[in-house]
């Protein structure tokens, strides 16, 4: 990957936010990996050394690997918890790995730490993609003969703030947030981790064969839905935006009025997708 310095950042700061110790270990996938579509892996995979990304743009993963370095060191004498290991498990031929952040070995609770927002913690429900990631995780580690009786995700907010009590009585207590993961049966976590083997050992042969591969899906994407909105001449502000053309159209009741459609954002294209950039789905190139 190659980093820019759009905002003149310190040298030892850009250092620190492009430094990454991550490693697979040789895995065909790895428990992230598996959640995240096959287009959005392989294009990253095949376009590593022609990413470009502004290094500013680490600071939250960077973050995240800080406060877990602090937690680990901090727990080196507590043999009752196991910190950062990476577990291995063979699918339909590929190598699966998933790296814990913890585990209780008194509980029998495997522990995820989430650097996040308070808004994706207030209402107290885990997001599925951390019940699914945790619950691979939680196969993997079984398939190595450690049972996993419980999941927990423990949430620390980085934008939590004092004042925010005052104004929310949802707001967290505290900028650490306790949830507790629905644990899947045994049978449903094997399922789901051969179901997105399959996703994405498909994807790689279709890619392989003939060089194309499957769009992401609105959902993959974080696609907003697409607005109709109910124009007025020489207005700029829509009127009011309605899902359905047919409800628009009904709202037209002046001669001034106009419809003008409104595509929804991809956001996870747009903001978080290495692949974007070499993606013709994105770019609107491709003809699937």
């Amino acid at each position: 990957m190659k980093y820019t310095n759009t905002h003149n950042l310190h040298d030892c700061i850009v250092r620190a936010l492009t430094f990454d110790e991550y490693d697979n270990k040789g895995s065909d996938y790895s428990a992230t990996s598996l959640l995240k579509s096959p287009r959005q892996v392989i294009l990253q995979k095949e376009n590593e050394n022609s990413i470009v990304q502004d290094a500013s743009k680490n600071f939250y993963s960077v973050f995240g690997t800080a406060v877990h370095s602090q937690i680990e060191r901090a727990n080196e004498t507590n043999w009752d918890l196991i910190f950062e290991k990476r577990y291995f498990m063979t699918v339909a031929g590929k190598v699966i790995s998933g790296q814990i952040d913890a585990y209780d070995t008194k509980r029998n609770m495997l522990i995820e730490l989430k650097t996040t927002s308070v808004y994706a913690v207030k209402n107290g429900e885990v997001k599925p993609d951390w019940e699914k990631q945790t619950n691979i995780n939680a196969e993997i580690m079984r398939d190595n003969g450690i049972s996993v009786r419980g999941i927990k995700i423990i949430a620390i907010c980085r934008d939590w703030s004092q004042s925010g009590l005052l104004r929310d009585r949802n707001y967290p207590k505290t900028p650490f947030v306790e949830l507790d993961v629905p644990l899947w049966t045994e049978q449903q976590q094997k399922d789901y981790i051969l179901k997105r083997v399959a996703i994405h050992s498909e994807a790689e042969d279709q890619y392989k064969m003939f060089g194309t591969l499957p769009n992401c899906t609105d959902e993959e994407r974080w696609k907003q839905p697409d607005k109709h909105a109910l124009m007025a001449q020489g207005k700029k502000k829509a009127i009011k935006l309605y899902n359905s053309l047919e409800k628009a159209t009904d709202a037209k009741t002046k001669p001034e009025h106009y419809i003008q459609f409104r595509e929804g954002k991809a956001n996870k294209c747009e903001n978080y997708c290495l692949s974007a950039q070499f993606c013709d789905q994105y770019l609107g190139t491709n003809n699937t």
